[in-house]
C-alpha cells in the first residue's frame, strides 16, 4: 500500500567489461533509464575519479551503433517472416543465452539461410499463387453466367474488364447509356453487398475514355487473370486442380524443412533471443558516458533489488564499482520513477489511478483510499444482494482473461451484496422473509422515512471523503515543500476551513449548531482573503523577497478570478455527494417501476419476463451509469484536492519489450 523504494544507481566499469556489464543490466529487467535524471557532472566526475582506479587492459574497438542496428533488425524482419512462412511459433529462449554468443548467432543464422531460405522463398511464392487462384475462384463463383473467357482473352478490336458496379451507379449508366461508348452486361451478383457483378466491353482505341468514365463510377475491378481461360465452371475445377498441385509441392519442400522441426524452432528462437539482447544492448551503450578506460551509466533500480544486481556484475567481472543514492539526497527537482506496490485487495483499482496518471514519487499513493471509497459508493449507490452476486460471479468467470477487471467487479460486487442487506434488497424484491426483518434500512429506501436520512448520509459520507482528501492533499504539499499550497492554497489548510465553513453556514441555517450565520461566513471571507495573498504569506514564511514576483496588478486580478473559482468548486463539492444517496434512491425506484408494470400484466409468465428484463435493465444500464459516477466523484472531487498524476512510471528496460 505503497511507493516501490528507488535509488539512482551509479554504475562505473572498464571499457573492455562494457559489454558484459550492459548484458547482465538488461538480462535481470531491473534498470529504468532515464538521462534526463543522469547529470552530466556527475558522471564526468566519476569517470575522472575511477579513471586510474580501474584501468582497461585492453583498446576498445569503436563500433558502428546504426549500422549495427540496421543489421540486426534486418534479421528480425527476416527471422519473423520465416516463422510466418512455416507456421512456427516465435519466443524468447533466455535460459542459457549468456552462452550463446552474438558470433555464434550471425553464423547459425546464415547456416539457416543458406539452408532453407530457398525452400522458404518457394514456399512463400507458391502460396501467394495459391492465394491468387482462390481469390480468382471466389471471384468466379459469383458470376451466375456461362462465360468462355478464353475466347474473349483473343479480341482483336475490343478489351473487357470485370468489375462490381454498385446499383445506384448502375441506374446512373442507364439514364446517360447514349452518351457511353461501352457496353455493359450484369452477369453475377454478390448477395452480402450492395454491388453486382458486371463484365464491360470496349474499343481498344477508347481504352482511356473508358477508364476515366469506370473510375468516376467508383468501378471495382475484378482480377481474373491469370487462370481465366476457358468457361466458368471449367476454370474453377482447373483452378482447384492448380491450387491441390500446389498444397502437395508445399508439403514436400516443408518435409524437407521440417526434417528435424523441433530443432529447428529451438535454433530460431535462440537465434531471435541473441538479436532481440544485441539491441538492447546497444540501447544501453547509446546512453553510457565514456572516459579513456571506464564507462558510467545512471540509472533508477528499487532499493531491494540492488544487492541482488551487485551480485550479478560481481559473479561477471570485478572491474566496476557501483553506488546508489536515495532520492532524499539528490537535487529536489530530480523524480525518481514510480511502482505501485499494493496487497491483493488494492491491486485491481491501480487501473483506475492508472487510467488518470500516476503519483509522483513523493505523493501518497491513492490506490487504497481510491478502492475503499469506491466500493463504499458503488455498494451505498446499488445496494442489491442478487445483483451484487451477478457482478461478483461474472467478474469471478472473467478473471482468468482479464484479471484486473474481473478482480475489480468482485470487489464491486461484493460491497453492493452488503449493502443489499443494508437495504434488504434482492433483485429489486424489499419484501421478502428473513432478509427485510434485518435490513438496517426497514421498509426499503423509498420509504417516506428513509428518504431524507439517505440523502444526508450522501453529504455526510461527501464531508468526510473530502476531509480525508484535503488532509492527504496538504500532506503531498508539505512532502514536496510546496508551503504556499499546503497554508494558504485552495486545497490547502485555507481551503479546508472555507469547506467547513460553508458546511456550518448550511448547519447554522437549519438550526443543527447552535452559532450565528455570520461567525462561518467571516471565516469563509478571511479565508479568501488569505488564499488572494497565499503567495506573499509563503513568501513570508520562508524569508524570500520580494514578496510577490511579477506584476502586482496580474497577480490581483489572476488570485480574484482563483478565489471566485475557488467558491464555485466548493459549492460543487458539497452538493456532488447528494448523487451518491440519489442514485440509492434511483436504483430502487426503477426496479419498482418495473414492479408496477409487472402487476399490470396477466399471466405469472410474463410478470416473470418483466421483472426479470427490468434486472438486466439495472444490472447493464444502471450498473454503467453507478461506475461513471463513482468515477466522476473520485476524478473531479477528491483527485483534484491531492493527486496530480504527474508520476512517471518505472519501466526498466527489458529483453521483451
Amino acid at each position: 500500500m505503497a511507493i516501490e523504494k528507488m535509488k539512482l544507481l551509479s554504475l562505473v566499469g572498464a571499457l573492455d567489461e562494457e559489454y558484459a556489464i550492459l548484458q547482465e543490466l538488461v538480462l535481470c529487467e531491473k534498470v529504468h533509464l532515464n538521462l534526463s535524471h543522469s547529470e552530466a557532472y556527475d558522471n564526468n566526475y566519476l569517470m575522472h575519479e575511477y579513471e586510474a582506479m580501474i584501468p582497461a587492459s585492453s583498446s576498445v574497438k569503436e563500433e558502428n551503433y546504426a549500422e549495427l542496428e540496421s543489421s540486426y533488425y534486418n534479421i528480425l524482419s527476416n527471422l519473423e517472416t520465416m516463422a510466418i512462412d512455416l507456421e512456427l511459433p516465435m519466443h524468447f529462449i533466455k535460459e542459457d543465452i549468456k552462452a550463446y554468443t552474438r558470433q555464434q548467432a550471425l553464423e547459425d543464422y546464415e547456416k539457416v539461410q543458406q539452408s532453407i531460405g530457398p525452400n522458404i522463398e518457394a514456399i512463400s511464392e507458391k502460396r501467394e499463387q495459391m492465394k491468387t487462384l482462390e481469390t480468382l475462384n471466389q471471384n468466379l463463383s459469383c458470376i451466375n453466367r456461362d462465360i468462355d473467357f478464353a475466347e474473349l482473352n483473343h479480341l482483336n478490336y475490343f478489351k473487357y474488364q470485370v468489375g462490381m458496379l454498385s446499383r445506384d451507379n448502375r441506374l446512373h449508366i442507364k439514364k446517360n447509356q447514349e452518351n457511353i461508348s461501352a457496353l455493359i452486361f450484369e452477369i453475377g451478383e454478390i448477395e452480402a453487398s450492395r454491388e453486382d457483378i458486371y463484365i464491360i466491353f470496349y474499343l481498344r482505341e477508347l481504352e482511356e475514355e473508358t477508364e476515366k468514365l469506370l473510375k468516376s463510377l467508383n468501378w471495382n475491378k475484378l482480377e481474373l487473370r491469370p487462370g481465366a481461360e476457358g468457361e466458368v465452371v471449367a476454370c474453377r475445377k482447373e483452378n482447384e486442380s492448380k491450387i491441390e498441385i500446389l498444397k502437395k509441392q508445399i508439403e514436400r519442400l516443408e518435409k524437407n524443412i521440417f526434417e528435424n522441426r523441433g530443432e529447428l524452432i529451438l535454433l530460431l528462437n535462440k537465434i531471435y533471443t541473441r538479436i532481440k539482447l544485441e539491441l538492447k544492448i546497444i540501447e544501453l551503450k547509446k546512453q553510457v558516458f565514456r572516459g579513456n578506460n571506464v564507462f558510467v551509466l545512471s540509472a533508477w533500480i528499487r532499493s531491494k533489488d540492488y544487492r541482488r544486481l551487485d551480485e550479478r556484475i560481481g559473479d561477471v567481472t570485478d572491474k566496476y564499482v557501483m553506488m546508489a543514492k536515495k532520492p532524499s539526497e539528490l537535487a529536489q527537482d530530480v523524480t525518481p520513477p514510480t511502482k505501485l506496490k499494493n496487497n491483493w485487495f488494492f491491486r485491481p483499482f491501480e487501473l483506475i489511478v492508472q487510467l488518470y496518471g500516476l503519483p509522483t514519487y513523493h505523493e501518497i499513493d491513492p490506490t487504497p483510499f481510491l478502492a475503499i471509497t469506491f466500493c463504499l459508493m458503488f455498494g451505498i449507490m446499488f445496494g442489491d444482494i442478487g445483483q451484487g452476486f451477478i457482478y461478483f460471479l461474472a467478474g469471478f468467470l472473467i478473471s482468468k482473461k482479464m484479471e484486473t477487471a474481473g478482480g475489480i467487479l468482485k470487489r464491486l460486487g461484493a460491497t453492493s451484496m452488503i449493502f443489499g442487506f443494508v437495504y434488504g434488497s434482492v433483485f429489486g424484491l424489499e419484501h421478502l422473509p428473513v432478509i427485510s426483518d434485518i435490513a438496517l434500512v426497514q421498509g426499503g429506501p423509498l420509504n417516506k422515512a428513509n428518504i431524507m436520512p439517505i440523502l444526508i448520509v450522501g453529504v455526510a459520507f461527501g464531508v468526510a471523503v473530502l476531509t480525508i482528501s484535503f488532509l492527504m492533499g496538504i500532506i503531498n504539499a508539505l512532502k514536496r515543500k510546496d508551503l504556499e499550497q499546503a497554508f494558504f492554497g485552495k486545497n490547502g489548510i485555507a481551503g479546508y476551513i472555507f469547506f467547513i465553513g460553508l458546511i456550518s453556514v448550511a448547519l447554522c441555517l437549519v438550526k443543527v449548531i447552535p452559532v450565528p450565520v455570520y461567525v462561518p461566513v467571516l471565516v469563509m471571507l478571511l479565508m479568501l482573503v488569505v488564499m488572494v495573498f497565499k503567495e506573499p504569506l509563503a513568501h513570508l514564511m520562508e524569508g524570500k523577497r520580494p514578496l510577490i514576483h511579477g506584476d502586482k496588478g496580474s497577480y490581483f486580478i489572476e488570485s480574484g478570478f482563483e478565489g471566485i473559482e475557488t467558491i464555485l468548486s466548493t459549492l460543487s463539492n458539497a452538493i456532488s455527494f447528494i448523487r451518491v444517496g440519489a442514485f440509492a434512491l434511483n436504483h430502487a425506484g426503477l426496479f419498482m417501476a418495473f414492479s408496477v408494470m409487472a402487476e399490470m400484466v396477466p399471466g405469472i409468465p410474463l410478470k416473470i419476463i418483466i421483472l426479470v428484463l427490468g434486472n438486466v435493465l439495472i444490472l447493464t444500464l444502471e450498473g454503467l451509469v453507478v461506475f461513471i459516477q463513482g468515477l466522476r466523484l473520485q476524478y473531479y472531487e477528491m483527485f483534484s484536492k491531492y493527486f496530480g498524476g504527474d508520476g512517471i512510471a518505472y519501466e526498466p528496460i527489458q529483453l521483451e519489450k
